[in-house]
C-alpha cells in the first residue's frame, strides 16, 4: 500500500473511531469502526493494536488539528480577532469531544497522557496570540498567559462536563471574552 493510502486510512479510521465512539463509548467494536471507515479491521489494527491507542490518537489528532488553526488564524494578520476566535474554538472543541472524553476517563484513560510536547506547543500558541493581540490593543494589557489559561481550562471544563440549555454556553463564553477586553 502506497504511504499516502495509508495516511488516508489512518485519517479515516480516527475519524470513524471518533463518531462511534461518541455514540458508543468504549464498548464500540473495533470492527464497527472498522465498517465505518470503510476499511478491513486489520488495517485498524494495523495502525492502531488496542482501542485505547486508537482513541488517544484521536485526542492528539484533535490537538494537532488545534495547533494548526492557531497558526493560521497567526497568520492571517488578524491579531485583533485571532485571539478571540481561538480561545472560541478551543472551548467549543471541548465541547466536542465531551462522549470520548468522558468514555476514556470512565474506563481510566487520561485523555492527555503522552501529550506534554503538544501542551507546551499549545501554551506557546495561545501566548503567541495573547501577545499580539495586546499588541494591537484588542486584549486588556494586564491579563497575562497563566491567566487566560486558567480561564480557557474553566470554559473548557465547562463545555466539556455541563448539560447546558441551547446558547447558556455561548452567551457565558461572550460574557468572559468581553472581560478580556479593554475597558
Amino acid at each position: 500500500m502506497a504511504r499516502s493510502d495509508a495516511v488516508r486510512n489512518r485519517e479515516k479510521v480516527l475519524r470513524a473511531a471518533e463518531a462511534v465512539l461518541g455514540e458508543q463509548g468504549l464498548s464500540a467494536r473495533m470492527d464497527e469502526i472498522a465498517r465505518r471507515a470503510g476499511v478491513g479491521v486489520g488495517t485498524v489494527y494495523r495502525h492502531f493494536a488496542t482501542k485505547e491507542a486508537l482513541y488517544q490518537a484521536i485526542v492528539t489528532a484533535r490537538v494537532d488539528e488545534l495547533l494548526a488553526e492557531a497558526a493560521q488564524l497567526r497568520d492571517s494578520g488578524e491579531p485583533r480577532t485571532a485571539f478571540f476566535t481561538f480561545f472560541t474554538r478551543v472551548v467549543v472543541d471541548a465541547a466536542g469531544k465531551k462522549a470520548y472524553i468522558d468514555a476514556l476517563r470512565t474506563a481510566g484513560i487520561d485523555p492527555k497522557a503522552g501529550q506534554a510536547g503538544q501542551a507546551a506547543e499549545m501554551r506557546k500558541a495561545i501566548d503567541d496570540l495573547l501577545r499580539e493581540a495586546q499588541q494591537a490593543g484588542a486584549v486588556r494589557p494586564d491579563a497575562a498567559l497563566p491567566e487566560i489559561l486558567a480561564l480557557l481550562r474553566g470554559a473548557s471544563m465547562a463545555a466539556e462536563t455541563g448539560d447546558y440549555p441551547a446558547g447558556v454556553l455561548d452567551r457565558s463564553l461572550a460574557f468572559l471574552l468581553d472581560g478580556l477586553r479593554p475597558a
